[in-house]
């Protein structure tokens, strides 16, 4: 009997492990199944916009009478514009879709960080200038060298400073700072704006996600963070983000630092 009572005692402990095991497949397989609703969801809203603008400006080129050459070469360069939009979207879904399959495309050499830093910076200058925001940089451009994609690490310094930009007022600075350790590049953008919640820093990694003063702030797509997200891990970094709401925020990314100074692009 007592034989018997401790079989059933450990018959009883492998089902409740194993109903557990399954219970959280299957919650794990509603969570995976939800999210891919939403993001089917989520990409037919954002290819709904430049579709429509594109046929709307084509019906409108057609009906009525003739127009002028340059009334026509306007609606077609609105037409690229929005095509353009289209295809960068369906490039960042493409290039984190390899990501999560573990099979990321990336053109990986030497790169000096700082020397991509450089020419991201000047290219948002004219836009801080427009916004009355100082952009402000502090890095050596020669010393910081990683292995990576440097026109994919050049899209995640693009994503996180136009972001800083896009969130600050009038009379805000931003600064981007670059640190080497003897293991890691360290790349930071911090800025004083609108800020958000710790709720908001946690999600706004996910596909397509808006916190709510983001929201009613700036246009957007959701999608340059999880992009940014993507391209670092597949360069075995880190990106992370923090703040408080009215008190600005820090992106942080982290990679890998290269030994051997070698030729860099």
């Amino acid at each position: 009997r007592t034989s018997l009572h401790d079989s059933n005692v450990r018959l009883e402990a492998v089902v409740d492990e194993r109903t557990r095991a399954l219970k959280s497949s299957n919650d794990m397989l509603a969570m995976v199944d939800e999210n891919r609703r939403k993001l089917l969801a989520d990409i037919s809203h954002e290819f709904r916009t430049p579709l429509t603008v594109i046929r709307g400006e084509a019906e409108i080129a057609m009906r009525g009478k003739a127009k002028t050459k340059a009334e026509y070469k306007e609606t077609l360069e609105r037409i690229i514009e929005q095509t353009d939009q289209a295809t960068r979207l369906v490039d960042d879904l493409l290039f984190m879709a390899r990501a999560d399959a573990g099979e990321p495309r990336l053109k990986v050499r030497p790169v000096s960080v700082g020397s991509l830093l450089g020419p991201v910076c000047s290219d948002f200058s004219a836009k801080a200038e427009k916004r009355e925001v100082t952009l402000t940089q502090s890095f050596d451009r020669e010393s910081s060298v990683v292995m990576g994609d440097a026109g994919r690490l050049r899209q995640v310094f693009a994503i996180l400073i136009d972001n800083a930009l896009q969130y600050s007022q009038p009379g805000d600075t931003v600064e981007v700072c670059l640190e080497r350790s003897d293991r890691e590049v360290v790349v930071t953008v911090h800025d004083n704006g609108i800020g958000l919640t710790k709720e908001e820093a946690r999600q706004a990694f996910q596909r397509f996600f808006r916190g709510g003063q983001a929201q009613g702030h700036a246009r957007g797509t959701g999608l340059g963070l999880p992009v940014a997200k993507a391209i670092i891990e597949a360069h075995k970094g880190s990106i992370s983000l923090e703040g408080e709401p009215g008190k600005g925020a820090v992106a942080t990314v982290i990679l890998p630092a290269e030994d051997k100074l070698k030729a860099v692009a």
